[in-house]
């Protein structure tokens, strides 16, 4: 009822608007797994993103943007429904469903005036059985065109020629909210990327730079080349994007948002609250009302994209959405920190494919300086390997072509990656604080830290709060739902998720 309600409310709101061509558009192009740093505008990568980074140069780069959980499916149903991943019952969860009780932008969007649609990967893992939904939470398809030779591990979808379309089939003088799911930089890549980055790009092995979270070596180099090819790959995607709009002249008056679903896909990163795991690229462009050139360091979370785009749009926003419009600070002339309630941001997940023993669940609070997190499991951090270790003599062969995920599990007392076992392997502690500001890495745990003993229980006081007036079942009590669903992820998973 609520929903129906809403959408109601909604189509009353459409007929106000006198001349439909001077609605903005919207467009939001995110990737697949992808940290912030990934992205040269940032200053760390140096590997090229120039179609990002004129998004940013033309407009605002959020360098404290979040995602709601490090998961894919749980993170876009945040952005679609503006609300906390917590809050979204079954779609908490990847491989779960997102119930249509939640009403999403395209949907807000559409009984607003809106053409919408999307291409590529939209909401998802997860099925629409029990949602009450006959379409994905991202709206009504455009996947009809696919790239006739595509490169090895690259996905088929051809983004461009797909907004094409959707741009050919919107009626005349209707604004437009389109979402592209660009597939890449996600997992498995091509073995033979880092080749191509070298010829294409001009970035080697001794260009590519590794979090400190995980050893760096040839084999996890070589690893990251074959992914941050595929980052320069969507980026260029994204730059066909930009010139289809600019053909049809709809540039200036369309609100770009740029960004990744949530952190790289690797150990301690995706699938985890730390900053490589919910801290995305994020950059906006507007020309029409933001000023370009500008670096804003307010937290913001994907929860407040909703209500952004409907309030730009001149729709009201629902009472029940917990994210906050971004209007004020993309249309400040002020950069740095602007917004002084945006000081925060919380982020968590649930269940991101794991099995017992293994429990990702958790909470994590991230302010200016510290993260503080709360873990619900107490098992390790990834499954045990059942390979044996293998004798010191091996490192070094293992070193020049295994993952980080094979030099913890193969060599795990090896002197140059014991110290990461127990940040990628080990079980988690039950509580964590990170100061970011001296160790942006996230390596040294200081919950028991009498100097840092009174950030931790104001960070732990804000978080409890925030998790109870969102209603938070790890903070009410109520998990039964949880716990249905996550008996239900995991029998999908056990079953290869068959339907």
């Amino acid at each position: 009822m609520k929903r129906m309600l809403v959408l109601g409310l909604l189509l009353g709101a459409g007929c106000c608007w006198g001349a439909e061509s001077k609605r903005p558009n919207f467009l939001i192009f995110i990737t697949d797994d992808e940290s912030w740093l990934e992205r040269s505008a940032y200053g760390w990568s140096t590997v090229p993103t120039p179609h990002f980074d004129r998004i940013a140069k033309e407009g605002v780069l959020f360098t404290r943007g979040y995602t709601s959980a490090p998961s894919c499916a749980p993170s876009r149903a945040a952005l679609l429904t503006g609300r906390n991943f917590w809050e979204l019952e079954q779609g908490a969860f990847i491989q779960a469903c997102l119930p249509a009780k939640f009403a999403c932008l395209p949907d807000l969007l559409e009984a607003g005036g809106y053409h919408a649609g999307y291409t590529g990967k939209g909401w998802g893992p997860g099925v629409l059985d029990g949602s009450g939904r006959t379409r994905n939470p991202a709206g009504q398809a455009y996947n009809g065109a696919k790239v006739k030779v595509p490169e090895p591990g690259i996905s088929a979808f051809d983004y461009a020629a797909n907004f094409e379309a959707f741009l050919d089939a919107r009626p005349e003088g209707k604004p437009f909210y389109f979402w592209v799911g660009c597939v890449e930089p996600h997992s498995p890549c091509d073995k033979g990327n880092d080749k191509r980055l070298a010829d294409k790009y001009g970035r080697t092995l001794a260009d590519v730079k590794v979090p400190g979270f995980i050893p760096d070596t040839p084999g996890v180099r070589r690893s990251r080349a074959n992914m941050l090819y595929e980052v320069c790959h969507a980026d260029e995607d994204l730059g066909r994007i930009l010139a289809a709009l600019g053909k049809r002249g709809e540039l200036d008056n369309t609100l770009v948002v740029v960004t990744g679903d949530n952190g790289t896909q690797v150990l301690r990163s995706k699938a985890n609250v730390y900053d490589w795991g919910v801290h995305v690229p994020l950059a906006m462009r507007w020309p029409a009302r933001v000023k370009p050139g500008r670096r804003v360091d307010d937290f913001v979370n994907f929860i407040d994209i909703a209500p952004t785009f409907l309030q730009a749009a001149g729709l009201p926003v629902p009472g029940e959405m917990s994210g906050r419009s971004l209007l004020g600070l993309l249309e400040s002339s002020a950069s740095g920190r602007i917004d002084p309630a945006r000081g925060w941001t919380a982020v968590g997940l649930e269940w991101h494919g794991e099995l017992e023993p293994v429990n990702l669940a958790g909470r994590m609070i991230r302010d200016e300086r510290y993260a503080y997190i709360v873990n619900y499991g107490a098992g390790p951090r990834r499954t045990p390997s059942a390979r044996e270790p293998l004798p010191d003599a091996d490192y070094e062969v293992t070193a020049r072509t295994g993952s980080e995920g094979e030099l913890v599990d193969r060599h795990p007392k090896h002197p140059a990656i014991k110290p990461f076992v127990s940040l990628l392997v080990s079980p988690r502690p039950r509580e964590e604080l990170y100061d970011c500001v001296s160790d942006p890495w996230q390596l040294t745990n200081l919950v028991g830290s009498a100097e840092h003993a009174a950030a931790k229980e104001r960070l732990k006081a804000q978080l409890e709060a925030y998790q109870r007036q969102t209603r938070d079942p790890r903070a009410t009590g109520d998990m039964k739902l949880f716990e249905k669903t996550r008996a239900f992820v995991q029998g999908r998973k056990k079953n290869g998720y068959k339907d």
